[in-house]
């Protein structure tokens, strides 16, 4: 783990009341996009392949039309090609961080914290690193206070909220430095202040 986002050395800065900026990994987003145009133009080319293979043994283009795993291929050809593009574009365009602070945590956009995106300490009663659905995985998210589930989501809601995913820190290196920024700043932790 990198010295400046030890969970200790976070502490440190938000003792004295400086914001720790977890900023969105852009090696994750280049990652995905060498996955998916590759794969996008593998099935392009299958698509080639199938059409030109069946129009010159004689088939009618209707047959191709009508072939729902010909529009599964399109489907993923446009995912692969349009939408996986257009979505790093978006993403990198955004540059969404994770802010830590000594109030709580938010996302931000430049730097800049979005409104309405700051969940302050005293409405995190813990924050968990738990199984999701699929044995395996695990998820990071904060379990709310039962007064901030109330007036955050709702009544009979699940108070767990979890943690977007795509900054420099993963899930698994994420969780101990939430972890410890709260353990300190939490007021039901060590006290109102």
């Amino acid at each position: 783990m990198t010295d400046g986002f030890s969970p200790a050395a976070v502490v440190r800065r938000l003792e004295r009341g400086q914001q720790v900026l977890i900023p969105s990994s852009k090696r994750n987003v280049f990652t995905a996009l060498a996955i998916a145009v590759p794969l996008g133009v593998g099935l392009l080319a299958f698509f080639v392949y199938i059409v030109t293979a069946t129009l010159g043994d004689g088939g009618s283009p209707w047959v191709i039309v009508a072939n729902l795993r010909i529009w599964a291929i399109v489907a993923g050809i446009i995912g692969c090609l349009v939408v996986a593009p257009i979505g790093v574009f978006v993403r990198l365009r955004r540059h969404e961080s994770l802010v830590v602070s000594p109030t709580g945590v938010a996302l931000a956009r430049h730097g800049e914290v979005l409104p309405g995106t700051l969940l302050p300490w005293h409405d995190i009663e813990s924050v968990v690193f738990e199984s999701a659905v699929s044995p395996g995985s695990k998820v990071l998210a904060y379990m709310l206070t039962e007064e901030a589930t109330r007036r955050l989501i709702g009544r009979g809601r699940n108070p767990r909220v979890l943690v977007r995913s795509g900054f420099v820190l993963s899930h698994r290196r994420l969780f101990p430095v939430l972890r410890a920024a709260h353990a300190h700043f939490a007021p039901h932790v060590h006290g109102h202040r």
